[in-house]
């Protein structure tokens, strides 16, 4: 039975990888850092809707691809809707975190939000407690106070098992703190790894299952959420909720405590048997685990029924549940960025000047009074900022664009800057099941595969070819990336090499699980009739070695890889299938596959960006919680633990452990880097202090220090 991945608090600190669609539109927010299309696919409803020209002498308009609407974490992964997150203060780094990231990736602590450097401790268990006292000063949108109760809020909302239950968010909270386990499996009605001293002061307890970590620094970062405005009757008293002085439990808060039993039922309900559905079966244990939980569920349904075991507590917790994925989640009309939320409409994120802000971690304060975040057609993005429609349009990677970018800056119609991108566009395979779950068929589609081509035909050369997990604007890549490299298989088109590979899986035989399959028979049908080819490989058991991809259907890079594999393929006996539909399929098929042989597609092409600090535990440690290519590796799991236990400081055991991390990656192969790109951001000729822009550090971080001439 498959279990959903989930998502953990730690990622809005930046310690996971992004993957979005690779030449498709932006997928699910995993972590708080900025993840997007890789070739800004079409949004259809972009393209349909008439442009309407937004800006004025008092709003930025800012030009994206496709909006979700969600503006919490948890729910979508769009980069887009990360960047008006960003705007709101509801993440990123210029809203009140306790620590946030620099323009260069690294944690920072945010002097605006805290009265001095936070006390340490180290505790006999090895874990870690930090004690933050933050200024009086700070207020929400609404003028109302930030207290030390909103930044303990999301981690005693979030890590209990039923926030996902109810609201059907793939968060986990705070896993990263001490006593996470007791608490999310409701032993417990404390969180121990949380801990409220009064209203400007509060601790965190690190667990020490995340200590040491080499960017230490990163584990300091809670980010506050208005417990005012979510659960206007909740109170934080020490490590657990509680209710606030003179609050009455009244019918109608029965009623709705009753209502959201039974949405919690209907939704276990419906959850399992979409399982089923996927999987083709029932798993014993699960279907033990889901009536268990059914049971307990209608229990409680039944004593509130009777008036009886109410715990006021435990349902204005639920209540907030509901509030903050149905209602804040789609309209957070309460902020701490520079700027509120106004209105989502017409594939229009509208945000006005947030009065109460008091500036950054630098001190610096927005003054454009209006930001407007608006869907356009990407195809005609240069010219909407070349003729001022729109102000700013950022990471375009299709190298046609970005050479309309270069010569409209040289004529003085915009402006750009660019970067080396902080990621990659790459195949994803899924690690476990069918053909792909050996390493020697996954090495073998690299050696089938020009990757010089994507960095051409999509990229216009504004790319390079990588052979493991690195970006060239990572400071590991810069210290150490001419080391690594030259220690690295580069993966060229080179079909007797894909047979060699192959060789050394199970399939090495012809169609009866006996003969030798032959590759110069292959050869000899290839050159006689390809279109008709059908000497493949098999198994011992008669399996034919067959890869199904799944691509976004809008991508370049699909139709690109459809152009090279499956003609490339049949030369090495691999029968190579190549599906495009919309971005959501995809999701689905890549993050809830069957299991086994029934799984209908192992192959994916995505983008993946790099979180800071870098961290592939979550990505690739067979018990990383963000595991999507269901990497199963002994080796991995003692390699990705030892780079993220690194102690601070010690630069140079980190870089070694880093080494050997990517010669892992380059044989394991969970995916096949495709290209690395130089990325492009534009903006109209209005716009000043555009040019801050960094990896690390979009428009909706540089805000504070632009206006419009």
């Amino acid at each position: 039975m498959n279990v959903k991945k989930v998502f953990s608090q730690a990622f809005a600190l930046g310690l996971a990888l992004t993957l979005t669609a690779c030449g498709g539109s932006g997928d699910k927010d995993n972590n708080g850092s900025n993840a997007g299309a890789d070739n800004k696919a079409s949004n259809e409803q972009a393209k349909g809707e008439e442009f309407k020209k937004q800006t004025n002498d008092n709003t930025l308009v800012v030009g994206v691809d496709s909006l979700g609407g969600e503006f919490i974490q948890g729910f979508n992964n769009s980069q887009n809707d990360v960047r008006a997150r960003e705007f709101m203060g509801i993440q990123g780094s210029v809203g009140y975190a306790t620590y946030v990231k620099d323009r260069s990736g690294k944690y920072v602590m945010n002097k605006t939000v805290l009265d001095g450097d936070p006390k340490s401790k180290e505790n006999e268990d090895g874990s870690k407690t930090f004690t933050f006292k933050i200024k009086k000063d700070l207020k929400w949108s609404d003028g109302k106070p930030v207290t030390a109760d909103d930044y303990l809020f999301t981690a005693l909302l979030h890590s209990p098992q039923d926030y996902a239950l109810i609201t059907g968010s793939t968060e986990i909270g705070g896993d990263t703190l001490k006593g996470y386990n007791e608490f999310r499996e409701g032993k417990t009605d404390e969180f121990e790894g949380v801990k409220k001293i009064d209203d400007q002061t509060f601790e965190i307890t690190v667990s020490s299952d995340f200590i040491p970590y080499y960017e230490e620094e990163s584990l300091k970062g809670m980010n506050p959420r208005p417990i005012h405005y979510i659960a206007p009757n909740l109170t934080v008293d020490g490590s657990k909720f509680a209710l606030k002085d003179g609050y009455k439990l009244s019918d109608d808060d029965k009623k709705s405590f009753i209502e959201s039993l039974d949405k919690q039922i209907e939704t276990e309900k419906s959850s399992y048997d979409e399982e089923v559905k996927e999987a083709g079966e029932e798993d014993p244990e699960y279907k033990k685990e889901h009536e268990e939980k059914l049971k307990t569920l209608e229990d409680k349904k039944k004593s509130a029924e009777s008036g009886n075991d109410i715990d006021p507590t435990e349902m204005l917790v639920e209540k907030a549940m509901l509030f903050d994925a149905n209602d804040y989640r789609k309209a957070p009309k309460v902020t701490c960025g520079p700027y509120k939320f106004v209105s989502f409409e017409n594939n229009m994120v509208k945000m006005e000047l947030n009065d109460q802000y008091v500036g950054d971690f630098e001190g610096h304060k927005a003054t454009i009074p209006n930001v407007i975040i608006q869907a356009i057609n990407p195809e005609i993005s240069v010219d909407l900022v070349k003729n001022g429609d729109i102000d700013v349009f950022e990471e375009e990677m299709n190298g046609s664009r970005i050479d309309q970018i270069r010569k409209a800056a040289d004529e003085k119609k915009l402006q750009y800057v660019a970067y080396d991108r902080n990621g990659y566009g790459c195949l994803s395979f899924l690690d476990d099941r069918g053909p792909t779950q050996y390493k020697e068929v996954r090495q073998a589609i690299a050696f089938l595969m020009d990757r010089n081509d994507f960095v051409q035909n999509y990229a216009g050369g504004y790319a390079v070819v990588t052979n493991g997990m690195y970006g060239s604007s990572q400071w590991m890549y810069k210290e150490r990336g001419a080391d690594v490299e030259a220690k690295l298989t580069n993966y060229t088109l080179n079909v007797d090499e894909a047979n060699k590979r192959l060789d050394k899986s199970p399939y090495k035989f012809e169609k009866d699980g006996k003969t030798a399959w032959d590759a110069t028979k292959a050869a000899e049908q290839y050159k006689n009739n390809a279109d008709k080819f059908d000497y493949y490989r098999y198994d011992e058991n008669g399996k034919k070695l067959q890869v199904n991809q799944f691509g976004a259907k809008e991508s370049e890079i699909t139709t690109l890889l459809s152009n090279q594999l499956p003609d490339n393929a049949k030369q090495a006996g691999l029968e190579y299938n190549v599906q495009a539909g919309d971005f959501n399929t995809l999701l689905n098929y890549r993050e809830n596959p069957k299991e086994g042989d029934k799984a209908e597609y192992t192959a994916f092409n995505m983008g993946l960006g790099f979180g800071s600090p870098f961290d592939p535990y979550y990505q690739y440690n067979s018990k990383g919680n963000d595991n999507k290519t269901k990497t199963n590796d002994p080796k991995v799991d003692k390699i990705t633990e030892e780079l993220r236990r690194t102690k601070p400081g010690e630069k140079e055991a980190y870089l070694d452990k880093w080494e050997e991390f990517q010669e892992w990656y380059n044989d394991y192969l969970p995916e096949i880097p495709l290209y690395s790109n130089q990325i492009h951001s534009s903006a109209s000729s209005r716009v000043k202090g555009f040019e801050g822009l960094t990896p690390e550090w979009a428009t909706s971080c540089q805000i504070n220090q632009m206006s419009l001439k």
